[in-house]
């Protein structure tokens, strides 16, 4: 399992990152953490913001779709993505990640 984390001062991308992520079963769980303070170097000047981090939870094999994801949907120019590798993961929850991670069934497809 590898958790991917990004950060926005738009709500409106931040629910649309989430929800294509999971929606597209590219992430398991997406963790929203709200009105988070940032300070940057942007164009040669210190910057500080009110953003809200995305904690993405998924597995190796999905990084470059989520990472491809973020980009396409991000309001920023350069977007921070990061990947943060995991190494001890409750097999329990490991187990419902990659189980949350695998093509929707028939049942769910229909109900969409």
């Amino acid at each position: 399992m590898i958790i991917i984390k990004t950060t926005s001062d738009s709500h409106k991308a931040i629910k649309l990152i989430a929800n294509t992520l999971l929606n597209k079963r590219y992430a398991a769980c997406v963790n929203i953490l709200p009105r988070i303070r940032s300070k940057y170097i942007w164009e040669g000047r210190i910057v500080e913001s009110r953003e809200s981090a995305l904690l993405i939870k998924t597995v190796a094999k999905m990084e470059k779709k989520v990472y491809t994801t973020i980009k396409k949907l991000h309001n920023y120019d350069v977007p921070e993505i990061t990947t943060i590798e995991t190494s001890n993961v409750d097999t329990d929850y490991l187990n419902w990640v990659e189980g949350s991670l695998k093509n929707k069934s028939k049942k769910e497809r229909v109900k969409k």
